[in-house]
């Protein structure tokens, strides 16, 4: 008798999720997945995957993506979850949310799992003129180091092999035993003017990759002419921002139209408008330069600070 092998329940996730990432951040965290899940490949395979690079471009949110598009369940922890002043708590959360991922395959509630650790220089970075580690960061370092070099072995119990990913701006600010090479598997993300393009093109699905390509060179230089001494290369989070700055005059122009009362019975009626009507090449780049000018975004106020100083 021949048994039939379950279906994975990846497949039906893929066709209903739109894979938003640029093709070489999802050769990265996919091979890094897929290589913790290989069984016959006689190689030493890294537990851990570190994506590090500036802040606001997008790290983040294509992990997330990717994640969600292979169907991989994703066990999550903050950088902030990881400075807990009660010693020991940080460490535990680690142990325990790695367990509860590895007892997630074993009982079928998911075929991929990932513990994924956001902005982990936050809660585990040294910064500022101290030299030393507090004794809960060491203990979590302790527990991640133990985790990559005994990953199927957590509290004398055998364990699913889970992936680790983590996301961080800085990761020199880290214990260097554990990410150095063999332990960890390090990913630079500065995106190319072609992968920021691509990434526009979702955030503004309205305008062509010629308008976006256009749009990001036109603020290049915008942000240069207002910040010469220290200009700041527009982010992908400046014009997710850009985007939300565009919505919320849509949407009052809407509430001025209409008065506040019926856009809210609309909204909970499930009729919304087409805020995508407005959203046009011209507007868009006459709005980003009002928000570079606007000095709202934090990497441009510290540029003009400095400058500041120097004057």
């Amino acid at each position: 008798m021949t048994i039939k092998a379950p279906t994975p329940t990846i497949l039906p996730v893929r066709r209903t999720i739109q894979l938003l990432a640029s093709r070489r951040f999802l050769r990265v965290v996919a091979i890094h997945i897929l290589k913790n899940n290989l069984k016959r490949a006689k190689i030493q395979v890294p537990l851990l995957m570190g994506i590090h690079g500036p802040t606001g471009e997008g790290k983040t949110f294509q992990c997330e993506n990717i994640l969600k598009y292979i169907g991989v369940k994703r066990f999550l922890i903050s950088g902030g979850q990881l400075d807990n002043p009660v010693p020991g708590q940080s460490a535990s959360l680690v142990r325990s949310t790695y367990i509860r991922a590895s007892d997630a395959i074993r009982s079928g509630e998911c075929s991929l799992a990932v513990v994924l650790i956001n902005d982990i220089d936050t809660g585990l970075g040294r910064w500022g003129e101290s030299a030393q580690y507090t004794a809960n960061q060491v203990a979590v370092f302790g527990e991640l180091m133990h985790l990559v070099d005994y990953p199927t072995m957590v509290e004398s119990k055998d364990t699913v092999r889970v992936p680790i990913v983590i996301t961080g701006n800085d990761f020199t600010k880290l214990y260097e035993p554990l990410v150095r090479a063999g332990r960890m598997a390090a990913f630079e993300w500065i995106p190319t003017l072609e992968e920021k393009v691509e990434v526009l093109t979702w955030i503004f699905p309205e305008m062509t990759a010629e308008e976006c390509t256009r749009l990001v060179l036109a603020l290049r230089e915008v942000v240069k002419a207002e910040f010469p001494d220290n200009p700041v290369d527009p982010s992908i989070a400046f014009y997710a921002h850009l985007r939300a700055n565009m919505l919320d005059e849509d949407l009052w122009r809407e509430v001025e139209n209409s008065g506040l009362d019926k856009t809210v019975d609309n909204l909970l009626r499930g009729v919304e408008p087409d805020f995508s009507l407005g959203i046009r090449y011209e507007r868009v780049l006459n709005e980003g330069i009002d928000l570079v000018r606007s000095g709202k975004l934090i990497s441009h106020l510290s540029a003009r600070r400095n400058n500041n100083q120097k004057t």
